[in-house]
């Protein structure tokens, strides 16, 4: 697996779509300092999944995205893809049959990234898995920066011990190690609190103990409480109902008797009503004559009216004429008035025109005037406010000077500070060796995925298992509830025909008790029997005549009901009554039957010729039909006790296995559990490891870069101070020139300001006059045409007014003569009412006879109604005392409906001399011994059980702790043993490799790693290098290419252990002389053969090394370009030249 070519665009200073190949094995990127070589090294970091900012050189994640140049807007976003070769197959899972793969990331504005797997989207999580165990990642040590070289060297024995770990992958283990003493540390706290929850819980198991065998005493009174309550409600309703049903017959009576007084009662209304309707008609009669006489009365009255009100109108018109020509003579002296006051008004109107005219003239010259003095003002002002706002942008131009010169002296001293704090960091920083061995964590991870995967799918399985076997125990114990339910029912049933068939054994007739009648046939026999409802038979046969009856045999006939009795004695005339299947079928044997001869069918029904009987419901009928049901169901009931055993055992054997299944569940999920965990330890060892890598790397990267940066932007600050300090200078003497001239322009503008208030000042007194004269221009005009509106109305009332005053005369005289003729009506009126007041005496007293009559009917009347309202409220009082007991009697059956108890069976159980006193008796009995019980918990038996079963299940928590705590303890042990194993692997691995490479690099001398303590869990561990010919006692006293090489030398021992697909170096050979970067180069050649390189350097010795250059151009400011050039393809240019 390689790197084939990495593209850009919008990343850093690389604003265009950059393509940077890399085909060859040795690649190196060279050009001036800050033309963005670093950039690239960036940008495989970033494009890995680098989430820092800090490392990436930046504040924010969006600083990677170019922000324009001086010829350049910004662009909206960045992307960066990288495109390797997997011909090798290198990569594990679903990419191993790729031969080419492509990483791409792209970040916006608003910094959201997203990450591309060949061209399809995914997370980063995503990118960072593929590159698990290869070596890769945004902060692995396939990338190696100057700072990570000196932090390495001077690292304290510790911190050096931290890079064999990751070599050796012993962080995974030490914080599996960690969490396994906090899973101890919890376990233990667990078993105290599941101890002291254990101690409560058997307390409380005890008391719920005695509560629920209390609560299950309490369940049976209560059950016999409500047995006895339902009783005697049921004798209660048979006492109010047999009440009920004396005083419905006494009801019956007295009805009768209210009935006799209503129709005696009826005919003396019948009587009345005639009556009443005479004396209507008399009174309707009566009502005329009345109205007659009113009538004339008015009349009369009305006449009487209209003769003074003539006369009050006459003297009214002439006390209206005499006004009417007062007013008349006042509305002509107000004409003359205002005709006098509308000439007045019209003189002075004429004479205000002339003056207005010269007023007008006056006003528009002054305003001419005030509008030049108000432009020439406003040109002033706005001059004046030129020069301010001017005046006001040199201040602020000043100001700005002198905070930016002030704010660039501060920065020159932070950035001063700040070169020396990175150079000290530099020379105190230690690169981190590469300490993790990503072959064995793969092999590890891949082995325990293969774990978790077989034991996923057996676990899967068992699931199955256990589903198919609990639905097989639900069928089972489903079928077992159906029949226990079936049994319960045939029981109830069993046991009612039993107490219904020992009640009515000595009510039955005795042949029926020791008749066993064939199964369909009871109904038949029952019929036929009942017309021997109450015969006996006598067994003894004492009797001579029976004797001789019973002596003869008696055969049965064959089709006959005789048949139908399987044993015991019957009549012989059931040999008579012959047997068929259906009606029709025994409507076709009728035709042929003899003398005495029916037939019945099964059901019931019996025919015989010119008669027929159905089959009803009687005792003898209840009595063969129960018996037949009883022996049916005590049939059903063995055969359902025999199939509920049968369920029960199959249950049993049922739950045993469901309860083995769900144990080797539990097992299982356990296992994978345990197995998962170690996976999930194993990628985040690794992945912890890569990242401190990574990190490390990236520091000592940004810290040589911002030193880079900070040296040229010092050097650029100082050229902006001096350009700061002269443009001050300039702006200090613009701005006092500036206020001289502001002053000269602010005087003029305060003199024409005083000449423009005096002028305005004219103006408005000059227009206050004119306004005040127009005013009473308009008051004159408004005036005069109010009085002209008032002459017109004035005129039109004095013509109204001479036009009511003819009227009034000419009306004074038509009003004499209708007098005379009121008079003469009002005589004839008179006379008329004297003959109505006659008639309407003469039918007052015709009234009055009528009157009396009925008064003598209604008090006759009087006594028949008295006693009709006492037989009323007799059969009200037995209605009510009816009504009480049958809502008694329905109250006791509603009480039994919300008790859930049959009225029919109550009354069928209860013995026929039950008594309500007794059975009350044993009610307040069992209500005594529930209230002596005290305090009941109902919960109490669900309660226990289940706490019974939650201490189980504790329990065997507490065991299954105990035996955690047995494992976690195991598992530190064997993690300790295999730490110290694989740091002892390690070590001695990168020893070797460190004794090896050394005298390689510097051709001689000896260094080596060594341990500070014995344990090897805590212990830290030194480098001692001595080059040739040097004895040195500690690797400080070397000179700063000594620290690098052998840096060098050991960070290439550890990248042996586990080599990532490619390397990347940036300027790791600055420190170097031209000897040491030969060696350095020959150390790189020789690991090029297996890993590829791509390096940043200024050497030209390194620059020879490689079998491509790179170069990195900004040709136009703040752009980086790209130039390739292949060695090979060169060398063989100039020979061919």
């Amino acid at each position: 697996m390689r790197l084939k070519q990495i593209k850009l665009s919008g990343f850093k200073s690389f604003v265009d779509s950059t393509s940077v190949p890399f085909p060859q094995q040795m690649t190196a990127v060279v050009g001036p300092n800050g033309c963005g070589k670093s950039n690239v090294i960036d940008a495989v970091r970033w494009v890995l999944g680098e989430s820092s900012a800090k490392n990436l050189r930046g504040d924010a994640m969006t600083d990677v995205i170019f922000n324009g140049s001086a010829q350049r807007k910004p662009v909206s976003q960045a992307s960066v893809e990288l495109v390797f070769e997997n011909t090798e197959g290198r990569l594990a899972g679903g990419l191993a049959d790729r031969s080419e793969i492509s990483i791409k990331r792209i970040v916006t504005r608003d910094a959201q990234s997203l990450y591309f797997l060949n061209g399809s989207k995914c997370r980063r999580r995503d990118i960072t898995d593929i590159f698990l165990g290869t070596g890769l990642g945004p902060r692995s040590y396939a990338i190696i920066e100057q700072g990570m070289i000196s932090r390495l060297i001077e690292s304290k024995p510790q911190e050096l011990r931290v890079f064999i770990e990751e070599a050796a992958g012993i962080s995974k283990y030490k914080e599996r190690r960690r969490e396994t003493e906090n899973r101890i540390k919890h376990t233990r706290e667990n078993l105290d609190r599941l101890a002291d929850v254990r101690e409560e819980l058997g307390k409380n198991i005890d008391k719920l103990k005695r509560q629920a065998s209390a609560a299950q005493r309490y369940k049976e009174l209560k059950a016999q409480e409500r047995r006895l309550k339902a009783e005697v409600t049921a004798i209660k309703w048979l006492q109010f109902n047999s009440r009920y049903t004396e005083l419905e017959q006494q009801l019956s009576k007295q009805q009768t008797e209210l009935e006799k007084y209503q129709s005696q009662e009826l005919g003396d209304q019948r009587v009345l009503l005639e009556l009443k309707q005479q004396a209507q008609e008399t009174r309707a009669q009566l009502e005329q004559a009345q109205s007659r006489f009113y009538q004339l009365g008015a009349t009369i009255s009305r006449l009487e009216q209209q003769i003074l009100h003539q006369r009050q109108q006459q003297q009214t018109l002439s006390t209206q004429l005499s006004q009417a020509q007062h007013s008349l003579n006042q509305a002509q002296d107000y004409i003359a008035a205002e005709q006098a006051q509308q000439q007045e008004l019209e003189q002075q109107l004429a004479d205000d025109e002339p003056r207005l005219e010269i007023m007008q003239q006056q006003v528009d010259e002054l305003a001419f005037t005030l509008q030049q003095l108000e432009d020439e003002q406003q040109q002033q002002q706005q001059a004046l406010m030129q020069w301010q706002q001017q005046q006001f942008r040199l201040q602020q131009q000043q100001q700005q000077y002198q905070l930016q010169l002030q704010h660039e002296q501060q920065q020159d001293g932070q950035q001063q500070a700040a070169l020396m704090h990175i150079e000290q960091e530099i020379d105190q920083l230690a690169l981190k060796p590469l300490e993790q061995k990503l072959q064995q964590l793969t092999a590890e991870l891949t082995s325990c995925t293969a774990k978790v995967s077989a034991q996923q799918q057996l676990l899967a399985e068992r699931q199955q298992q256990l589903a198919e076997q609990e639905k097989r125990t639900q069928s089972a114990l489903s079928q077992w509830q159906q029949a226990s339910t079936e049994l319960q029912l045939l029981q109830r049933e069993q046991a009612q025909l039993a107490r219904q068939q020992q009640q009515q054994a000595t009510e039955q007739q005795q042949l029926l008790q020791q008749l066993q009648v064939k199964p369909g046939w009871a109904a038949s026999v029952a019929l036929v029997l009942g017309q021997l409802q109450h015969a006996s038979v006598n067994t003894s046969l004492s009797d001579t005549a029976i004797s001789e009856v019973f002596a003869r045999p008696q055969p049965r006939q064959a089709g006959s009901l005789a048949e139908q009795i399987a044993e015991g004695l019957y009549p012989d005339y059931f040999n008579q009554i012959l047997c068929a299947q259906s009606v029709t079928a025994a409507r076709e044997q009728l035709s042929s039957l003899t003398a005495g001869q029916s037939v019945i069918t099964a059901d019931g029904y019996w025919l015989g010729s010119n008669w027929a009987i159905l089959a009803g419901s009687s005792n003898a009928d209840s009595y063969l039909l129960r018996a037949e049901r009883l022996q049916a169901l005590t049939a059903e009931l063995d055969s359902a006790q025999q199939h509920l055993t049968e369920l029960d055992t199959a249950c049993q054997a049922q739950q045993q296995q469901l309860d083995v299944l769900q144990q080797q569940q539990r097992e299982q999920q356990a296992v994978l559990q345990q197995l998962q965990q170690q996976q999930q330890q194993a990628q985040t060892a690794k992945l912890l490891s890569e990242q401190e890598l990574q990190q490390a790397q990236k520091l000592l990267q940004k810290l040589q870069a911002e030193l880079n940066d900070k040296t040229l932007q010092q050097a650029q600050r100082q050229e902006r101070i001096e350009q700061l300090q002269l443009a001050l200078e300039q702006s200090v003497e613009q701005l006092l020139n500036h206020e001289a001239a502001q002053y000269d322009l602010t005087s003029h503008s305060s003199a024409a300001q005083q000449q423009l208030q005096q002028v305005k000042q004219r103006f408005e007194q000059q227009r206050s006059s004119q306004q005040q004269l127009i005013m009473q221009h308009k008051m004159a005009q408004q005036q005069l045409q109010t009085l002209s509106q008032n002459l017109n109305r004035s005129r039109q009332q004095q013509q109204q007014l001479q036009e009511q005053v003819s009227q009034l005369e000419a009306k004074l005289q038509q009003d004499d003569e209708p007098e005379l003729l009121l008079q003469e009506q009002l005589q004839d009126n008179l006379l008329q009412r004297e003959e109505a007041e006659q008639a309407l005496i003469s039918q007052q007293d015709l009234l009055a006879n009528l009157e009396q009559q009925i008064r003598q009917l209604e008090q006759g009347q009087q006594g028949i109604v008295q006693l009709l309202n006492k037989k009323r409220n007799e059969l009200s009082e037995l209605r009510l005392d009816a009504e009480g007991y049958r809502v008694r009697a329905n109250n006791m059956l509603e009480l039994l409906r919300e008790q859930q108890a049959s009225m029919k069976e109550l009354l069928e159980s209860l013995p026929a001399d039950a008594d309500e006193t007794l059975w009350q008796q044993q009610l307040d009995k069992t209500t005594d011994a529930i209230g002596r019980l005290g305090p009941i918990n109902l919960a109490a038996i669900e309660e226990y059980e289940q706490q019974a079963e939650r201490k189980l299940y504790l329990d065997a928590q507490n065991d299954d702790l105990m035996a955690a705590m047995d494992t976690l303890e195991t598992a530190i042990r064997k993690i300790d043993k295999e730490t110290r194993q694989k740091f002892k692997d390690t070590f001695e691995q990168v020893n070797d490799g460190l004794k090896t490479l050394f005298p390689k690099v510097f051709g001689g001398g000896s260094a080596y790693l060594e341990l500070t303590e014995d344990d090897l869990l805590e212990t830290g561990v030194t480098i001692m290098a001595r080059p040739p010919g040097k004895k040195n006692s500690t690797i400080h006293l070397l000179s700063g290419g000594e620290k690098a090489l052998t840096a060098l030398s050991l960070v290439f021992s550890i990248f042996r252990l586990n080599p990532a697909p490619f390397c990347m170096l940036d300027e790791v050979d600055a420190p170097l002389d031209d000897a040491n970067v030969g060696r350095f180069c020959n150390l790189v050649r020789e690991m090029s053969e297996t890993v590829q390189f791509i390096y940043i350097s200024h050497n030209k010795i390194a620059m020879e090394m490689a079998a491509q250059l790179m170069g990195v151009t900004m040709q136009e400011p703040g752009v980086s370009r790209v130039v390739a050039v292949d060695v090979d393809d060169a060398v063989k240019m100039a020979a061919a030249s």
